[in-house]
């Protein structure tokens, strides 16, 4: 999971300015909803890992999905309403999210 999301990551520098962590998803999702941060993408996390950051951010304005992720876990899209899908194309052309299937 770790290569696919490495490529992801390398493809998605190509667009943005910076790419930022601080350690914790609550605190990430958190750093969105106060305006810190753009946007916030993350492949396996536990639920208990943004249920409390996702509450702030979805409070706060923010848009969250979860979207099955190329190292086939769910992965975590925030972004403010305004530029969410703009964000979650992003994401996707990048090599975040799974394939979709051709059938």
């Amino acid at each position: 999971m770790k290569a696919k999301q490495t490529v992801a990551v390398s493809a998605l520098l190509h667009e943005v300015r910076d790419v930022r962590r601080m350690g914790s998803a609550a605190l990430d999702l958190c750093s969105v909803a106060a305006g810190r941060v753009d946007a916030y993408v993350e492949e396996g996390l536990n639920p208990w890992d943004m249920a409390a950051g996702g509450l702030v951010a979805t409070e706060a304005g923010a848009r969250l999905e979860i979207h099955p992720g190329v190292g086939g876990s769910g992965c975590v899209v925030c972004a403010p309403t305004d530029g969410f899908d703009t964000f979650l194309s992003l994401v996707s052309r990048a090599g975040f999210l799974a394939a979709k299937s051709l059938s």
